[in-house]
């Protein structure tokens, strides 16, 4: 099963594969975009944009290369939008239409696992860590990954419309695991999205895996 199946708009196509060796570029543009990189990074591209190929088909798009822009994102045909996440092993593409009124989509995928030592407190407003302090003992390391990855999949789909890149302090989270909801809270003015601004996302753990998505629509 989808480990993103039901968190975003039906309309939305989501495909997701595990990421192995031996994976063959769709375009030679491609394959020269992510030659200079290791191998690891190479696979990871290329898994992202094979999904992100197979994702654009099923809604009727023109099947050409997906270069990285400047800003390094990927540079989806007109009319589509979209978002590339992975784990060392997994990988997920979501895309839409402009014509489904789907504006930008964010979506994050982790290991369900502890979080490395001090990036907590890099992500962490003071309220978000007191309420991590406040949860069960034995729910508090999932809850670190999640707002993680909660505040990285809203990252990803508010820059297309403010172009803007956020600081973790500039959105605060609040979470239902159970629910498998999140809200983000602007903290600070951003484009068009003022301070005090919600957007709400989905988020669950599955398979040893923890999926966050989100999407703004016209």
């Amino acid at each position: 099963m989808s480990i993103f199946a039901g968190l975003l708009d039906p309309r939305i196509a989501i495909v997701e594969r595990a990421i192995g060796d031996g994976l063959a570029a769709s375009f030679p543009e491609e394959q020269a975009a992510v030659a200079p990189a290791v191998a690891k990074r190479r696979r990871e591209f290329l898994a992202g944009r094979n999904a992100a190929h197979d994702a654009l088909a099923k809604l009727g798009a023109p099947r050409k290369p997906l270069l990285p822009g400047p800003d390094r994102m990927p540079l989806w045909p007109a009319g589509y939008v979209g978002s590339i996440t992975h784990t060392d092993c997994h990988c997920a593409v979501a895309v839409g239409r402009a014509d489904d009124g789907v504006r930008a989509i964010g979506i994050d995928l982790e290991p369900a696992e502890t979080l490395p030592p001090g990036v907590l407190e890099t992500i962490g407003r003071a309220e978000e860590i007191a309420w991590l302090q406040s949860a069960a003992r034995n729910e508090r390391d999932l809850l670190a990954r999640a707002l993680f990855s909660a505040k990285e999949c809203t990252f990803k789909c508010q820059f297309p419309v403010t172009r803007e890149m956020l600081e973790f302090e500039d959105l605060s989270i609040e979470i239902d695991l159970r629910a498998e909801t999140f809200k983000a809270t602007f903290e600070r003015d951003a484009g068009e999205f003022p301070r005090g601004h919600t957007a709400r996302g989905r988020i669950r753990v599955a398979n040893g895996l923890l999926a966050s998505a989100i999407a703004l629509y016209c």
